[in-house]
């Protein structure tokens, strides 16, 4: 996998930044009314507001994505975290994580949040190979999020 490249969101990716996450969130969830949101008006929900959507490309074809979405100025929100099926298990989400992570860091941000399920056990094995931690959930932005991690930017 070494013929990519991750590139910033560009509306021509709309539609493709839904379809790899309406996959990935129906392969164990339903889509939410908040996925549906920020799925489907990428640039309100997320660019609008000081966000990112990274994409990685092969070919010029979009084959993964991730979101940063601000939460306050100094902590960003990781979200919509998806590799298309067919590339899975070649170190695409490492390189995705590592964009997104440079970009929170480039954003001067102090901290990056995440919501995820403890059935997602490749994801959790991402998270914590990044040292992300488990904290207390105090959101109810999904439904199926039952676990609450944080990344802190300032150690």
């Amino acid at each position: 996998m070494h013929n990519f490249r991750i590139v910033p969101f560009h509306k021509k990716y709309s539609s493709t930044f839904y379809h790899l996450n309406k996959i990935w969130i129906e392969e164990s969830f339903s889509l939410e009314e908040s996925d549906k949101f920020d799925l489907l008006n990428p640039e309100e929900s997320i660019m609008n507001k000081g966000g990112e959507i990274f994409f990685v490309l092969i070919k010029n074809k979009p084959i993964a994505t991730a979101a940063m979405i601000p939460i306050k100025s100094d902590i960003y929100e990781l979200a919509k975290m998806t590799v298309d099926t067919q590339y899975r298990g070649n170190g695409i989400a490492n390189k995705l994580m590592n964009k997104c992570i440079l970009f929170a860091k480039e954003k001067k941000a102090k901290e990056i949040i995440l919501i995820t399920n403890d059935i997602l056990v490749i994801a959790r094995n991402l998270y914590d190979k990044y040292g992300f931690k488990e904290v207390p959930l105090d959101s109810d932005k999904y439904l199926r999020g039952n676990v609450k991690m944080t990344l802190n930017l300032t150690e």
